[in-house]
């Protein structure tokens, strides 16, 4: 599995974050942030995924396999205390807030300062938008372009896959199984 953008192979560094990723349902950001996730993992990367459905979680270890470890950290799915709790032992962890459109701002207040977040979901339906919009990204991937802010030189976007754009990349990105 590989990531691509504009069909070469890329591979992401801290320099990379904070990362916005958005999408609609079915439009290939969860699958996407799974997997992005395990490339991360798979790289020496310390990752530590929260969302609010076991899916992504069961896709996480499946994809990883045998190879899980410390390194890893995977919060019970839903479990915002547990979650937030979780955070004190983060120590340069990539943190991956799956379904944001599922929490409130508590979430958000926690994790906004830091910089290797990614905050995924669908920003439409998430009801800290307003925040989550001040805060400045070094990378947006739109799996579907929102209605609630306004992103210049749109492109068509092929079935599962997205728009990224940060100030090394400005196509399409996805996932190549």
């Amino acid at each position: 599995m590989n990531i691509l953008v504009n069909n070469e192979i890329v591979k992401f560094s801290h320099d990379d974050f904070p990362m916005l990723i958005s999408g609609e349902p079915s439009a290939g950001s969860s699958f996407f942030s799974i997997e992005l996730m395990v490339s991360l993992f798979k790289n020496g990367e310390k990752v530590m995924l929260f969302s609010a459905y076991e899916q992504a979680k069961k896709l996480f270890k499946e994809q990883v396999g045998d190879s899980i470890n410390e390194n890893a950290l995977i919060v019970e799915s839903g479990d915002d205390n547990l979650f937030m709790a979780q955070l004190n032992n983060i120590s340069e962890k990539i943190i991956l807030f799956k379904n944001i459109d599922n929490y409130n701002s508590g979430l958000f207040e926690k994790l906004k300062d830091n910089k290797l977040v990614i905050f995924s979901g669908d920003l439409d339906q998430c009801k800290f938008k307003n925040e989550l919009l001040r805060k400045e990204f070094k990378t947006n991937i739109f799996f579907s372009y929102p209605k609630c802010i306004e992103i210049k030189h749109k492109i068509d976007l092929p079935k599962y896959c997205g728009h990224i754009i940060n100030n090394k990349y400005n196509g399409i990105i996805k996932v190549d199984l």
